[in-house]
């Protein structure tokens, strides 16, 4: 079986440059993305998900990018799922722990490097420091992060599929919208579609009727002609996710709020047209917050980048809150969503997915990017 993301070149390279001799995962997003194993709360049966706190999987990669498994010694079909070839069976968190250290130490790694994640439990990274007191432990998050930023064309294929059944979702609350409809209501019709369209589940069901919360739907709000409302969905699809928001009126758009809008999308569009392998996000951030202060006259956009792969927002590129201090690269995968305040009814914005090509920026999404009226 071929790996979905998992790339050994780039993982050694990636190894090599923090100093690694080993690395372990041990949250089930970062043992999917380097075994295939199937541990991943959207899995067909989360078998492994549910019942980590008992027999946890971990996999360790060595800095030449050989790879090791250690799952639940009941699962039998672990080579239908996974690529790697030496998996150990445990049936305790203890003995979860004693196959780790075991490995290591067959490694010959035993005073080398070790990295590990910063959500490791702190009773497996207890049992390492205590196994290994000679070993250097450090931080692993930034080696993890640094593998999945590149996207293999298959995990581009995912977020590809994934983002088409989110725009059907919008596209199904949009138009089963009417005034007096309950956001319950509107979050059943984008349950439905995303089972219906085989998707596994749903990563967010984001939504704001009017000024309501758009963290928390589903407890019986109603549409009203006139406001904005915002559906913001996530569909996640053989584990991968995507993320797209659009604006929908009942009757007529508020007064301001299609320039607002405008203004957005012409944020939006100069970040994606400015984009390119090599370009310095801090440097492409500054460069949008120029134009979007140059383009908005009242009020302030909220000018925000974030990739997504296996979750959500595997890191902010570019947010008023964090920048990167790095180039772009070929096959990153991210959204960019451009945010203003409007009136009383909270923020209003448009949100897209795109990913890097060797000539510049292609967007996935296909939605228009008007607010939508009915």
């Amino acid at each position: 079986m071929e790996p979905i993301g998992f790339n050994k070149e780039r993982t050694r390279n990636v190894l090599e440059e923090h100093d690694i001799d080993v690395l372990i995962a041990s949250t089930p997003v970062n043992v999917f993305y380097l075994t295939g194993l199937p541990t991943l709360h959207v899995a067909p049966n989360p078998i492994l998900y549910v019942l980590y706190n008992q027999y946890p999987s971990l996999s360790l990669v060595r800095r030449d990018g050989e790879e090791s498994l250690i799952m639940w010694i009941t699962y039998r079909s672990a080579d239908k799922f996974s690529w790697v070839s030496d998996i150990h069976g445990i049936g305790s968190p203890k003995g979860a722990m004693v196959s780790v250290s075991d490995k290591i130490e067959e490694w010959g790694l035993s005073i080398s490097k070790i990295g590990y994640e910063s959500l490791m439990p702190s009773y497996q990274s207890e049992y390492l420091r205590n196994k290994f007191p000679n070993a250097t432990f450090v931080n692993g998050d930034q080696a993890f992060l640094d593998m999945r930023l590149i996207k293999s064309e298959e995990e581009v294929k995912r977020i590809k599929k994934s983002t088409q059944i989110s725009e059907k979702a919008i596209l199904n609350m949009i138009e089963a919208s009417y005034e007096g409809i309950t956001d319950v209501e509107l979050l059943q019709i984008a349950r439905k579609t995303i089972v219906d369209e085989g998707a596994e589940g749903w990563d967010h069901l984001t939504m704001n009727l009017g000024p309501s919360d758009p963290e928390a739907p589903g407890v019986g709000t109603t549409l009203k002609a006139g406001d904005l409302n915002r559906f913001d969905i996530g569909t996640i699809w053989k584990g991968y996710v995507s993320d797209v928001s659009r604006e929908l009126v009942i009757g007529r758009i508020p007064d301001g709020a299609e320039e607002i809008m405008n203004n957005l999308i012409e944020i939006q569009e100069f970040c994606e047209q400015s984009i390119y392998p090599g370009l310095n996000i801090k440097e492409l951030y500054s460069n949008a917050s120029k134009f979007s202060k140059s383009l908005i006259k009242r009020g302030r956009a909220f000018v925000t980048g974030h990739s997504i792969g296996l979750e959500c927002e595997e890191t902010h590129l570019f947010s008023p809150i964090k920048k990167l201090d790095r180039p772009f690269e070929e096959n990153m995968v991210f959204d960019i969503e451009i945010w203003q305040n409007f009136k009383n009814q909270g923020l209003m914005g448009i949100e897209d997915c795109y990913r890097i090509k060797s000539n510049g920026c292609e967007r996935l999404s296909s939605l228009d990017k008007k607010i939508y009226v009915k």
